[in-house]
């Protein structure tokens, strides 16, 4: 077969977005998308909620998971995108090959929504993305 399949990106699993007001935000994403709160919580010294709106995900969050590395506070709004492999260790070799900038080593992690691989790194318009293997997920994701 195909070897590329082994390596495919499964898709975009969420996008994130910093509010100066998680339950605001949250409010208004319930109130004008229909959007429903699957979890409340933290993660990697972030507080997060975790939402529903059809098909995608939206997580939340106070601060971005990754402020304290990059040693800056980033304004309210778009933080990152999420997608989703397969192959974890395939594509962090081929982002290390392409010369990313990693923000967040490749690294395990346990949370609410389930436990992962994960990665942050900047695409070369300096745009946050995230890389994630799902090892194991929540079933209120």
């Amino acid at each position: 077969g195909d070897k590329r399949k082994s390596h495919m990106v499964k898709g975009l699993w969420n996008y994130a977005i910093k509010a100066t007001s998680i339950e605001k935000t949250t409010e208004f994403y319930v109130r004008n998308f229909d959007a429903e709160v699957r979890i409340r919580s933290e993660v990697l010294g972030s507080r997060y909620h975790l939402l529903r709106l059809g098909d995608s995900r939206l997580i939340i969050f106070d601060k971005a998971p990754y402020e304290d590395l990059i040693g800056r506070t980033l304004p309210p709004g778009y933080l990152h995108d999420v997608y989703e492999v397969d192959d974890f260790d395939e594509h962090i070799n081929r982002l290390r090959d392409s010369g990313v900038r990693f923000v967040m080593e490749p690294q395990e992690l346990e949370a609410d929504f389930g436990r992962r691989r994960i990665a942050f790194f900047e695409n070369p318009d300096g745009m946050r993305t995230e890389v994630m293997q799902v090892l194991e997920d929540s079933d209120k994701v």
